[in-house]
C-alpha cells in the first residue's frame, strides 16, 4: 500500500476507485470509470482514440463519439492531478507507475512471495499476504465481464486463488496449520 499521505493510487481489484491523500476521489459516470480501467489496464502505454471508443461503446458507437471521448477524458483529467492524464498522439496515457496500481502492486508482491517461497517462508507469507489484502472484490468490479476488461479479470481472479494457495503452503511450511486452513 501506498504509505505517501498525499499519494494517488488506483484501485481494480473491486471496483475502479481512485484515492488521493486516502480519500475517495470519485470518478463519476460509468463511461469515465470504464475509461480510466482500460487506461490503467495499458500499463502507461497510449491507448488510441480508436481503442477507447471499442471500449465504450463496442460495435455500434455514436456518431458523436470521438467528441464524447474528449468529454470524458476533460472530466477524468479534471480529477486527477496535472500530468496523469495525458494526451500523446491519436491517444491517451494515464501515468499511475507501479507503486500508483494496486494490479502492480499484487503482481509484484506475488512474484516476490514466490521467489522467497523455498528459501524463507516467513517472508514469502508475508508477501502473499500484503498481495491479497489489496483485494476489495472481484477484479475491475462492474467492468470484469466487459470485453476490453475480461482477459485481465479472469488473470487477476486465478492469480488471486493461486495467491491463497500459496499463502496456506506457506502457513504449512510455517507450522501453522490453523492459520493455512
Amino acid at each position: 500500500m501506498s504509505t505517501d499521505a498525499g499519494a494517488l493510487e488506483f484501485r481494480l481489484l473491486g471496483p475502479p476507485e481512485v484515492h488521493l491523500g486516502g480519500s475517495v476521489v470519485p470518478v463519476g459516470s460509468q463511461q469515465q470509470r470504464a475509461l480510466l480501467a482500460a487506461l490503467l489496464l495499458a500499463r502507461d502505454a497510449v491507448v488510441t482514440s480508436d481503442r477507447l471508443i471499442d471500449v465504450l461503446w463496442g460495435d455500434d458507437p455514436p456518431p458523436s463519439a470521438a467528441s464524447t471521448l474528449r468529454g470524458l477524458v476533460w472530466r477524468l483529467r479534471k480529477r486527477l492531478p496535472p500530468a496523469n492524464l495525458e494526451g500523446r498522439g491519436d491517444g491517451y496515457c494515464l501515468v499511475a507507475g507501479d507503486d500508483g496500481v494496486d494490479v502492480r502492486r499484487f503482481d509484484r508482491l506475488l512474484a516476490d512471495g514466490r521467489r522467497a517461497a523455498d528459501q524463507d517462508p516467513d517472508t514469502a507469507a508475508a508477501a502473499f499476504a500484503a498481495a491479497l489484502s489489496l483485494w476489495r472484490g472481484p477484479a475491475l468490479g462492474e467492468f470484469a465481464s466487459w470485453p476490453f476488461a475480461r482477459a485481465e479479470a479472469a488473470r487477476l481472479e486465478e492469480a488471486r486463488l493461486a495467491a491463497t494457495e500459496d499463502l496456506a503452503e506457506a502457513e504449512l511450511a510455517l507450522g501453522r496449520v490453523a492459520d493455512a486452513l
